[in-house]
């Protein structure tokens, strides 16, 4: 894992954003969105979800990250106010759940 694995991104499950593509085609809105859950989850946090689901217990291997601080974005988290507004989405999925759709086909 690149860095310390304090970075973090608001992870949304495909499903949501299937929908969201849906209905914003269904309403014929146009612009720019973004989709999302609104919580910030750190790449440590995500391992330990993964690791939870499986019933494992693997640390990550930390790496310098490759890529320049000056570019590199740390943290991200989306604001869905402006499609939630437009059309009534929000996320249904939440991440635990989501892992857990992704992992069963591995148990």
């Amino acid at each position: 894992m690149y860095g310390d694995g304090t970075q973090t991104r608001d992870f949304t499950h495909i499903t949501d954003v299937v929908r969201a593509f849906k209905l914003a085609g269904k309403n014929e809105i146009d612009g720019i969105y973004n989709v999302g859950t609104g919580r910030r989850v750190s790449f440590n946090e995500l391992v330990d979800v993964l690791n939870e689901e499986l019933g494992t217990d693997i640390e990550p291997a930390y790496i310098e990250n490759p890529i320049p601080e000056d570019v590199y974005v740390h943290d991200t988290c989306a604001d869905s106010t402006k499609i939630h507004r437009a059309i009534g989405w929000e996320p249904n999925i939440q991440l635990e759940e989501g892992i857990s759709k992704v992992c069963a086909a591995y148990q």
